[in-house]
């Protein structure tokens, strides 16, 4: 079966109004990601999604630019084209997941072909299901005390067990919106969980860390800058609340050094970070053999690519911890048949039980969403100012912080 086509397609999904103003979001608010399609000589099409990462303009150019490799290739032999665009793109002179971000919607949508040429879900070519359903993290977006204290509550009461918040912009705040999801959420038995991207120094690490840990924390998320294991094995060895690694392992090949120095408790891992849905579930594995659980990550993501990755979490036994869908729960629609995917018991996500990747894309509502891009996104300026940059600058945040904050 061979490729004769690829399609990338930009596409921006409006998402609820929310009651608070996010401190971390800027212009439409909005999921903005490009939906790749791959077609066959047998009639067969698949769907991808690529994050919005490099920005929809180049993610899709990067795509499109993909098809003289792969048209008339034999889209089985995945293992094989994903390694050739890594090689005729020259990724590994970056870091490969850069490469990744771009072609992991290509990957996808090769997988979503032979599911449906086999007539069965794609966890069932991983080697079967290990779970049916999956628990989801309750993720509440920074916002001031009371929308998050608010929030908190109101997860408890969905049933959601674990909280995620994003931290590492400022100590005070980053401590005073812990304490508010903890007074909404009172319960000792729900997790308090924060990420902060990589913003801390070492000795800021281990203080706000240890200031955090009486509102009975689940895991504090990459405290210190990714390329330095060094810190991050320090700042795991002095505070008394699990570390868990994520832009330090955002590879297998990052995840082998990890695990050689012994400096995380868990790790969180998405193909679309790591050297695609073959490295993820690689990744998977080296952590089941080292002892350390996973859980999944997400980042602005539609309902293929949260497909792809309950498809990942059901084959791979060691996402044995509650896993992330980001904003999907705040979703008002989707470019899949039939809406956003629903919860039918809170706060478990079940797996796509259909053949392929298990969901089917309207075309209808992929050009609707493309033209919402097109005219709220790329002609309104804001093709890389959906976030907040100082946000988005990661362990850059102390270099940056007098410079947004005076804005």
């Amino acid at each position: 079966m061979k490729i004769t086509d690829i399609k990338a397609t930009p596409v921006a999904v409006p998402l609820k109004p929310s009651k608070t103003k996010s401190k971390m979001r800027k212009g439409p608010n909005a999921v903005i990601a490009v939906i790749v399609q791959v077609f066959t000589d047998e009639g067969y099409v698949g769907i991808g999604e690529t994050p919005a990462v490099l920005g929809l303009d180049l993610s899709s150019a990067i795509v499109n630019s993909a098809k003289p490799i792969l048209v008339g290739e034999d889209c089985g032999n995945i293992n094989l084209l994903m390694k050739r665009l890594y090689v005729q793109y020259n990724a590994n002179h970056l870091h490969i997941h850069v490469a990744s971000w771009a072609f992991s919607g290509i990957e996808l949508a090769l997988w979503d072909i032979l599911g449906q040429k086999a007539q069965m879900p794609l966890y069932q070519l991983w080697g079967g299901a290990f779970r049916n359903k999956v628990e989801i993290i309750g993720v509440i977006e920074r916002q001031e005390s009371a929308g998050m204290r608010e929030m908190a509550s109101q997860m408890v009461d969905e049933g959601y067990r674990t909280l995620y918040t994003k931290i590492g912009m400022d100590p005070e705040d980053d401590i005073r919106a812990i304490a508010a999801m903890r007074e909404g959420a009172p319960d000792p038995g729900v997790k308090i969980c924060g990420d902060a991207n990589q913003a801390w120094s070492t000795g800021d690490a281990i203080s706000i860390i240890a200031r955090m840990e009486s509102y009975g924390i689940g895991w504090i998320e990459q405290p210190v800058m990714m390329y330095n294991l060094d810190a991050l094995k320090h700042v795991r060895d002095h505070v008394n609340v699990p570390i868990l690694g994520h832009e330090s392992n955002w590879t297998m090949y990052d995840l082998v050094n990890v695990i050689k120095k012994d400096c995380v408790d868990y790790v969180k891992l998405d193909g679309r970070f790591d050297a695609g849905y073959n490295g993820v579930r690689i990744s998977a594995g080296m952590a089941e053999a080292a002892g350390i659980q996973c859980v999944h990550h997400s980042f602005f993501q539609l309902g293929i690519a949260l497909a792809g990755s309950l498809h990942v979490m059901a084959s791979c036994p060691n996402f044995s911890m509650a896993c992330s869908m980001s904003e999907y729960r705040s979703m008002i629609d989707d470019v899949i048949v039939g809406g956003p995917m629903q919860m039918k018991q809170s706060p478990y996500m079940d797996v796509p039980q259909g053949i392929g990747i298990g969901v089917k894309l309207d075309e209808e509502k992929l050009d609707k969403y493309h033209e919402f891009y097109v005219k709220e996104i790329l002609e309104a300026g804001f093709e890389r100012e959906t976030e907040n940059p100082y946000y988005t600058a990661m362990y850059m945040r102390p270099y940056l912080k007098d410079m947004y904050n005076s804005k």
